[in-house]
């Protein structure tokens, strides 16, 4: 998504380094974004535009020296957006030039987007990440048995939204920031395969980002444990030990009797303080692994293949597929 059309650009140019970006933005700036600045110069943008296979990923990163200014984000083609503000700044919008919305901090929300878009912002910086993506790709997760129950109701949203030119699906519902989708964003931004790898990486960890979205709208409404300190701690250990014992078989049970916890009471509070399951979690961990040991040159894949608790290269390779959509030797 641009935040101009291409008429209402003054001024663009690639930059190479991010020595000329402000020092408070430099640690997100990537190498190769786009500076833009419009009009009197009161609004510099930030421009970042990642592919990931079916998704398009934008950050911006927005300077305002004026006390409120305008920008209007404008879509490379009408599609739907999953969105996150990331600073702490509240920013009013409208959405097909009439239908008002607060961008609040911290908070997921899915647009569909076509042109006529407004963000007023205030004086500061700002700082938004979203991703763009079909109806065919939406509808397709919704097909999966774990989210059949909001098809019906998210294809009729959508039909609304394409008939009013744009707006918000999730309405009413709210979807805040944890800490599963900080970290898809870390991983999303951070990546750093050859340029193929990257895109199937970007790519999985986006589809991971909508589903982990699209769950929390369907138990948005239930109700959540009080964790004390002392069990959140317990919990991070119980993180960490999956990481250092990824070459072994662990499962909740064995883990439930490690930390002297019930394996429903872990289960459940695993999923909330991480917002993914345990399962889920040691498999995706041992993917990850697998793409940092894949990526070291002379390491033999019968290692890796051992280290990442699989008994044999096929079988990594297998997993590997269903998991990134490629074979490991895009990863080397």
């Amino acid at each position: 998504m641009y935040l101009f059309s291409a008429a209402s650009i003054e001024f663009f140019r690639e930059l190479r380094t991010p020595s000329d970006v402000p020092v408070r933005f430099a640690s997100k700036i990537m190498h190769h974004s786009c500076k833009v600045l419009h009009g009197d110069q009161h609004k510099t943008i930030f421009l970042q535009r990642l592919p990931a296979g079916p998704y398009e990923v934008f950050e911006h990163h927005v300077i305002c020296v004026a006390p409120e200014k305008e920008i209007l984000p404008t879509p490379l083609t009408p599609s739907l957006h999953l969105h996150i503000s990331m600073d702490d700044n509240e920013v009013d919008a409208y959405v097909n030039g009439r239908e008002g919305v607060a961008l609040r901090p911290c908070e997921v929300n899915l647009f569909y987007l076509e042109e006529i878009n407004i963000a007023v912002l205030p004086q500061g910086k700002h700082w938004f990440f979203h991703f763009a993506f079909t109806n065919d790709t939406l509808f397709g997760i919704l097909q999966k048995k774990a989210f059949r129950g909001l098809l019906k109701k998210l294809q009729k949203k959508v039909k609304q939204v394409e008939e009013l030119m744009g707006g918000m699906i999730n309405e009413p519902a709210q979807v805040s920031m944890d800490a599963y989708f900080m970290m898809l964003i870390h991983e999303i931004r951070h990546c750093s395969f050859n340029e193929l790898a990257t895109i199937f990486y970007r790519e999985k960890k986006c589809q991971l980002m909508l589903e982990h979205f699209l769950r929390q709208l369907l138990y948005a409404n239930e109700l959540k444990m009080e964790l004390t300190d002392q069990q959140i701690i317990t919990l991070d250990c119980v993180k960490e030990y999956i990481k250092l014992n990824s070459h072994r078989s662990v499962n909740s049970r064995q883990l439930s009797e490690q930390f002297n916890m019930s394996p429903n009471f872990l289960e459940k509070a695993f999923r909330q303080l991480n917002g993914i399951s345990i399962r889920s979690f040691i498999h995706m961990y041992r993917m990850e692994y697998a793409t940092k040991l894949l990526s070291i040159k002379d390491m033999p894949v019968e290692s890796i293949a051992r280290l990442t608790g699989f008994r044999n290269y096929a079988a990594l390779n297998l997993a590997f597929y269903k998991y990134f959509g490629c074979d490991t030797t895009v990863f080397r």
